[in-house]
């Protein structure tokens, strides 16, 4: 299995297809294992770069730097995948966040990608608020319980056995920061996104409550921004992302966006 270390982090990434890079960032809870079958669509014409953040999935379980993780979680994580792209000697990539990985990506795209002098040539993220209340961020944790019960099997071939210990890790770190008022991605960061950017989501997703309008005021801040709303009937209630809810439209919508914005 493919690893890299970043000081003192063990970092597993898969390497999957060829042609243009797609950088995927995988929710928090879920390791790249998760995305197989997207995976396995989106190498038939990109190059997948997928890993898997420290603490979740074959990478590192021990926190390692909790002063940086403090200061911002997804900025943390991000800066994580520059460095993973400069070791693999990639300087250009597509991006792919899905949930609270689509806070990575946007972390990713409009601060630490520029700064260390990759170019993302287009960025894609799917069912995410990028401003979290308190009261949103706690509900949305609840309903993530719910999650487990129904995932254990899953969740312990993406975690390993301590897979309980690995997300409640992360449970923990999203409690205190609702405990604290919540989270939001700083609009400088949304505004400095140059690159062509695709929203997409559920209307019907009901742990994400005000998705139009935070979509609508997502779009307003990065200078670039298309987005897709789907109301199909039948969205299921805990946590199934658009692209996994409604693939076939999912992937129509990124192929068509990537078509006349990137390629």
């Amino acid at each position: 299995m493919p690893f890299v270390d970043i000081g003192d982090i063990n970092v597993y990434y898969s390497r999957t297809g060829s042609g243009d890079r797609l950088l995927l960032f995988p929710d928090n809870h879920l390791s790249s294992f998760a995305y197989q079958d997207d995976i396995d669509y989106f190498s038939s014409r990109y190059e997948v770069i997928a890993f898997d953040y420290p603490t979740t999935g074959k990478s590192t379980h021990e926190i390692k730097y909790p002063d940086e993780r403090e200061v911002d979680y997804w900025g943390f994580w991000a800066d994580l995948a520059c460095h993973l792209l400069i070791e693999l000697e990639i300087d250009r990539c597509l991006a792919l966040g899905v949930g609270g990985g689509a806070l990575t990506a946007l972390h990713f795209t409009g601060k630490q990608a520029p700064q260390h002098k990759l170019h993302v040539q287009g960025l894609i993220l799917d069912s995410f608020l990028a401003d979290w209340d308190a009261r949103t961020l706690h509900r949305w944790l609840d309903v993530r319980e719910h999650f487990y019960v129904r995932n254990e099997k899953p969740l312990g071939e993406q975690h390993g056995e301590n897979w309980r210990q690995v997300l409640g890790e992360d449970t923990r770190f999203l409690r205190q920061l609702a405990d604290r008022g919540g989270y939001a991605v700083p609009d400088h960061i949304l505004n400095a996104i140059a690159c062509p950017t695709l929203l997409t989501g559920h209307l019907q997703d009901t742990t994400l409550p005000g998705l139009a309008g935070e979509y609508a005021r997502i779009s307003g801040v990065i200078p670039n921004c298309s987005l897709f709303l789907s109301a199909k009937p039948n969205h299921p209630y805990l946590e199934r992302p658009f692209m996994w809810t409604d693939p076939e439209s999912f992937r129509t919508v990124v192929s068509l966006f990537l078509n006349k914005y990137v390629n």
